[in-house]
């Protein structure tokens, strides 16, 4: 069988956003790995990641003629997905065209109401995409307008799952440097699958919340086959790396006892009540110069109002113990959750301002499909018929917050920027540790613009 896969872009959703110097471009892990199955199945298989470069998708389709088009995508991304399920009807009749990823999980009807799929895989991927390429048209994790069916179990073992396939890129579209990524290109890697917290605003559509690990000695091995298919480093992302700390440590002895050269690291956050500081010590040895903690809020209280299973206390203890060691260290933090109010915005704005952190992202807070948060506001949501989930510019309201007006949320959030970086010692020590690094340019433009009155503008929400 033939089949391609294809990763949408976000396209103008960046364009001119201070926050892309801060994103990393990196081959999409989802379809590489579900790939590494269909390859190993005999099938040939093409990977068009968009984001990486444009394609003439109406072309290409025509010309590759393919049997099967899985298309991923998050929920932000459902219109342009819809319009790659367009094309690939019109130009590959006889195509079975099938939707995965977190948003088609999540909202499984919609999808299929909504744009002219086919099928749509729900939950993990691995085995479904498999078994609809053998000719499978129902069954666990696969939905069609004839019968909605059920998630796909988890993979218990995932230390089975194939090795990506990496061949299948052109690693030379993915060498931009970013503010998180000091040599390029950078390999996206996954050591667990699943989540054991229970943060309301974050879907599990895919992965669940049953943690699974890969021993350290196979993931390890993959940052070997990253490493021999061109990568020059590697960004972990985990939902959770270190729910086990006790494994963290394993992998980090093992990349050293490998002598492993690879610089790497954890932008997906990790969670400042599940660290210590021997896993700190490790992983730089090991390697690691980047660490990201969703600090989120600097209120207890609204800390466990959206049940983020953390605490302020323990946020400045993992800071300090990151920057005991040398790390770089980047927050997120939210603006508009549950039950917050002005004094609470303005101490999470504070308390990011007193920890000793290299960035900061402030973000309105949104209500995803799949979420307890969506569930809750969903009576706020805009025009949910037009069933656009654009991520938010200015301009762009998706939904009516119950607590505040969205030229608050936007005021608030753009004095949470000018609070960080506008300190003068902030902007001191910033220029100290980017010179040292020869990333003083890229550094302080991305600083400077967050700190302006008109930062919203160009800034896009997570």
């Amino acid at each position: 069988m033939r089949i391609v896969l294809i990763n949408p872009t976000m396209g103008s959703y960046y364009e001119g956003a201070a926050v892309r110097a801060a994103i990393t471009l990196s081959p999409p892990l989802n379809l590489a790995v579900l790939a590494g199955g269909l390859l190993a199945d005999g099938h040939t298989v093409e990977i068009w990641d968009l984001e990486s470069s444009p394609i003439d998708i109406a072309g290409a389709l025509r010309t590759f003629q393919p049997d099967l088009v899985g298309i991923t995508f998050r929920t932000p991304l459902f219109p342009q997905a819809a319009k790659l399920a367009e094309l690939a009807k019109q130009h590959c009749p006889n195509a079975l065209v099938v939707a995965g990823g977190v948003h088609a999980s999540t909202r499984p009807q919609e999808t299929l109401t909504r744009a002219p799929f086919d099928l749509v895989v729900q939950g993990e991927g691995d085995e479904v995409i498999r078994a609809i390429a053998r000719g499978a048209t129902r069954g666990p994790g696969i939905s069609s307008r004839e019968e909605m069916g059920s998630p796909s179990p988890v993979i218990q073992n995932i230390d089975d799952l194939p090795m990506p396939a990496w061949e299948l890129f052109d690693l030379n579209r993915y060498r931009q440097k970013s503010l998180v990524a000091r040599t390029t290109p950078v390999a996206d890697l996954e050591s667990s699958r699943g989540c054991l917290a229970q943060c309301i605003y974050c879907t599990k559509g895919v992965f669940g919340s049953e943690y699974r690990m890969k021993s350290p000695r196979r993931f390890v091995d993959e940052i070997e086959h990253a490493q021999a298919a061109g990568f020059n480093a590697f960004n972990l992302v985990d939902d959770s790396f270190t729910t086990r700390t006790s494994r963290a440590h394993a992998i980090c002895e093992e990349i050293l006892s490998r002598n492993i050269q690879m610089p790497w690291t954890c932008t997906n956050g990790l969670r400042v009540g599940n660290v210590d500081e021997e896993f700190f010590r490790l992983a730089k040895r090991a390697g690691c110069w980047l660490v990201a903690f969703g600090f989120e809020s600097g209120s207890d209280e609204v800390l466990k109002r959206i049940r983020k299973g953390a605490t302020v206390r323990q946020a400045e203890r993992a800071v300090r113990w990151a920057r005991k060691h040398g790390f770089v260290i980047l927050g997120y933090f939210m603006v508009g959750l549950p039950g917050e109010t002005r004094q609470t915005i303005s101490e999470t704005a504070s308390f990011a301002a007193s920890l000793d952190i290299d960035f900061a992202k402030f973000s309105i807070t949104m209500p995803l499909p799949g979420t307890p948060l969506y569930d809750s506001w969903e009576p706020h949501i805009r025009d949910q018929q037009a069933y656009d989930f654009s991520i938010h510019r200015s301009g762009q309201r998706f939904y009516d917050h119950p607590d505040f007006s969205w030229s608050e949320l936007e005021h608030y959030t753009r004095s949470a920027y000018r609070t960080f970086y506008g300190r003068p010692r902030y902007v001191a020590r910033r220029l100290v540790r980017s010179l040292r690094h020869g990333e003083f340019r890229r550094e302080s433009q991305y600083a400077l613009s967050l700190a302006l009155p008109d930062a919203m503008d160009r800034f896009a929400r997570r």
